[in-house]
């Protein structure tokens, strides 16, 4: 509903697929970049031919109707569509002409799409991309390893853009692998990844992580029961957790739409929220199966740590969390304040 013309999806698909926010040329020359007006109406020239068409109660669909070249806003001359600083696109043998701008994309001549994919997926796994914004790649904000971006690059061109490949790459490297611990020495970096960093989890992936760690499914609006946050496409959906921890309403393309800064409403949310302790003290919930279970103290908080924080506890870690069962009759609410603690612990919100 948001692209509505062949523009706006021009400028979207240049921000997204190629690194590259075309919009500044679309009246003066790009401040910052070679790109004139021509070069902005040539890149729309490829979606002209995109139209939606709808029916009551079909969803919207896309279709190609052919498309033509668009005029130059000042010259009222013909633009001839053409990729980013490419020739003029020779459309025979094509019947759409986005088929045309794919091939010049993932073209090995062409490193504008593989250098933004590999800056999305190092983004992805390492907490900040090589190139920040991530969606914002020019000569004026060049990446921080530029010789490590284009080795990348090249990588997933030779590779046939295989992104398995490419993450194999990416986890198996010393980068990836490091601790989150710092030294003295890189105590205060953060951009050349001598360590790794905490990321906090998104808001989808945050949500299922408690709803599987409390063996409580999340119930969605509209939705069958069992669907996981993950599978939720609906950007509508009226969500308070999904607000609060930054899931974007996808409304526009920048990155920057998603947020991940930690707030005092969302340490209130996991803390007090109804929603939140509701998962915690349901009757069928994994609190009260393993009070009723025939294990030991010291055995439900092992299986507390392994389902939230993916480790046994430490020694220390034990013998605090079993006071629970010692100031408590009650197992079960002995249970629900660990597994709430734990719950509340920057090590399970937080990748790291």
């Amino acid at each position: 509903q948001v692209h509505k013309d062949s523009e706006m999806l021009s400028r979207s698909i240049s921000q997204v697929f190629l690194g590259v926010r075309i919009e500044c040329a679309q009246c003066h020359q790009h401040p910052f970049e070679k790109w004139g007006q021509e070069d902005y109406f040539a890149f729309a020239g490829f979606f002209t031919g995109v139209s939606r068409k709808s029916a009551a109660n079909i969803p919207v669909k896309i279709v190609s109707v052919g498309g033509a070249d668009m005029k130059h806003p000042r010259t009222n001359e013909d633009v001839p569509a053409a990729g980013l600083g490419a020739e003029p696109a020779n459309f025979e043998g094509f019947t759409d002409r986005r088929d045309f701008l794919a091939e010049w994309m993932t073209s090995s001549e062409n490193h504008y799409f593989s250098r933004m994919i590999v800056n999305r997926i190092w983004a992805h796994y390492m907490g900040r991309g090589l190139v920040e914004p991530i969606d914002d790649m020019r000569a004026t904000n060049p990446a921080t390893n530029e010789a490590l971006l284009d080795s990348l690059a090249n990588h997933l061109i030779e590779n046939n853009f295989d992104l398995k490949a490419l993450t194999r790459a990416i986890l198996k490297s010393r980068a990836y692998q490091l601790t989150t611990q710092t030294n003295a020495s890189n105590a205060m970096d953060e951009q050349n990844f001598s360590h790794a960093s905490w990321k906090p989890l998104p808001a989808e992936v945050l949500l299922d992580a408690i709803s599987q760690a409390t063996q409580t499914p999340e119930q969605f609006n509209g939705w069958p029961e069992g669907y996981r946050a993950i599978q939720i496409w609906d950007n509508r959906l009226p969500s308070y957790f999904f607000r609060i921890f930054g899931r974007p309403q996808r409304v526009t393309v920048c990155e920057c739409e998603r947020g991940n800064e930690p707030s005092i409403a969302q340490s209130l949310h996991l803390m007090n929220s109804p929603e939140t302790v509701r998962k915690i003290r349901h009757r069928d919930g994994r609190a009260a199966r393993l009070a009723r279970s025939e294990l030991t103290a010291q055995q439900i908080v092992e299986q507390l740590y392994l389902v939230t924080l993916s480790r046994k506890p430490t020694k220390p870690e034990t013998e605090l969390m079993q006071q629970a069962f010692t100031e408590s009759n009650d197992r079960r609410v002995a249970a629900e304040d660990i597994l709430w603690t734990l719950l509340n612990t920057k090590e399970f919100i937080y990748n790291h």
